[in-house]
């Protein structure tokens, strides 16, 4: 379950403290390899995930990350042109893995009681919906998000490739209430306890998971969606995309984000002290 500490309140004033940020990023940005032909990029690649993310973490524009970041994070100005192709040319996997790093940290430093899997969408200039999953661990005085994939309106995908093995309860709606999602809830070690759908009874793992369920903890599930309003209130709902993969990018992103926040409030006190010694 992990070692729980306590968490910084939500108005602590190092959250955003660009040093603080950025050393955080730097431990759960993976390293990428440029597998592109041609020339090789002037800085790093993880560098310019890492710019993308602060741009979302800070609610700036690509200019903005020209004008104000690019320089802190890659030592000299990157043009703006040159961080959109990185948000266009990142693949969408090494994000998600930073996404499940993050999370790992978070599940060590605070544990968690029970998981929630759920879906949300963002709109982009065109109105148009980007959904994906994200499975949350709610522990006593925090929600976070561990890992995210994007929606395929298929639950079974969806949620193969969005459950990592734990333990406890697995909280989902009806739209899980597939036989498959409960067999992979089951394989990844968690009792799922799913709203069951009347017309829906066949299924050897569903028939096992509805003597599991209970009306009374599935209460509990609505906490697992605050992820996605403090996204909302904190960095809106709508993107300035108009590609489905940027689009997806930047929405895994501000997730990272919301890690990286509670993160900082969880486990890097210590850390951030050091960061104000030395600058």
């Amino acid at each position: 379950m992990g070692t729980r500490v306590g968490l910084a309140p939500r108005w602590y004033s190092s959250l955003g403290n660009k040093k603080l940020i950025v050393k955080t990023l730097e431990d759960v940005v993976p390293d990428i390899p440029n597998k592109r032909r041609g020339q090789p990029p002037k800085h790093p690649i993880k560098l310019y995930m890492i710019l993308i993310i602060l741009k979302e973490f800070k609610k700036a524009s690509l200019r903005d990350a020209e004008t104000d970041w690019s320089e802190y994070v890659c030592g000299e100005y990157v043009d703006h042109s040159v961080i959109h192709y990185w948000e266009q040319n990142i693949p969408v996997e090494t994000i998600e893995h930073a996404v499940r790093k993050a999370g790992k940290k978070l599940e060590e430093l605070l544990g968690y009681d029970f998981s929630v899997i759920d879906a949300t969408a963002f709109s982009t200039w065109h109105i148009e919906k980007q959904s994906f999953h994200v499975l949350n661990r709610i522990c006593k005085g925090a929600v976070y998000p561990i890992s995210i994939t994007i929606d395929t309106l298929n639950p079974i995908p969806n949620t193969r490739d969005v459950v990592i093995p734990g333990h406890g309860f697995f909280m989902g709606d009806k739209w899980y209430d597939v036989d498959g999602v409960f067999g992979i809830a089951y394989k990844n070690g968690y009792t799922p306890i799913i709203s069951p759908q009347r017309t829906r009874c066949s299924g050897h793992w569903r028939r096992r998971a509805r003597k599991d369920y209970d009306k009374r903890k599935y209460k509990q599930r609505g906490r697992g969606e605050s992820v996605f309003g403090s996204l909302t209130n904190w960095l809106g709902d709508r993107l300035h995309t108009r590609k489905r993969v940027t689009t997806y990018l930047r929405s895994c992103a501000r997730v990272l984000c919301y890690q990286v926040r509670i993160l900082i409030r969880a486990g890097n006190n210590v850390c951030c002290m050091i960061i104000w010694m030395n600058s």
